[in-house]
């Protein structure tokens, strides 16, 4: 029921951490990591792996999201399922008041003066809210997701039971024995 607003969420979520995220963090990048400041030698090696290791952090966690999506459309319904109620809701409620943030802005340019400026006021931080809210509630549920066991058939190697199992207890639920399978029962209880 709350599989599709689940995998819209994390489409969303991918493209506004891509959107509202990656410019600041690219700037933090260029502004913390100044490659080649550092002195000659293992201090430069340091530097550049550090840097190295800062880029790939940034780029995995921009892409959680996406990676999550691609492994529910892999492995269908069943991997909803482990999902925690709670966890889902919380990335549900972040997606919407993100989504009412960006109408907030979106429709302020046609308000009146001061309206404007409170609509601005209070969309601005509800935008960076509604963001942390969604994302916390799919790293909560991704991290805290259950195994769900697929329902199995039955096993290939176990052996089909051949004859009739009749109830005698109680007796009312005794079952009727088929004609043919009374003559073959008698032989067995002797």
């Amino acid at each position: 029921m709350l599989r599709l607003p689940y995998l819209t969420t994390l489409l969303i979520l991918q493209l506004a951490l891509v959107v509202k995220l990656a410019p600041p963090l690219g700037q933090a990048l260029r502004v913390d990591a100044l490659a080649g400041l550092a002195p000659d030698g293992w201090p430069a090696m340091l530097q550049l792996i550090a840097t190295g290791l800062a880029v790939a952090g940034a780029a995995l966690a921009l892409v959680f999201p996406g990676v999550a999506l691609a492994r529910h459309r892999r492995a269908g319904p069943l991997r909803f399922l482990g999902l925690p109620g709670w966890a889902v809701a919380m990335a549900l409620a972040g997606i919407a008041l993100l989504g009412a943030a960006a109408l907030g802005l979106a429709l302020a340019p046609w308000l009146p003066a001061e309206t404007r400026v409170i609509a601005f006021l209070i969309a601005r931080p509800t935008v960076t809210g509604g963001l942390a809210l969604a994302t916390a509630g799919v790293l909560c549920a991704e991290l805290l997701r259950r195994s769900v066991a697929a329902a199995h058939g039955p096993r290939s190697g176990a052996h089909p039971a051949h004859g009739r199992i009749e109830v005698t207890h109680p007796p009312e639920l005794r079952t009727v024995a088929l004609p043919g399978t009374a003559r073959q029962m008698q032989g067995r209880l002797a």
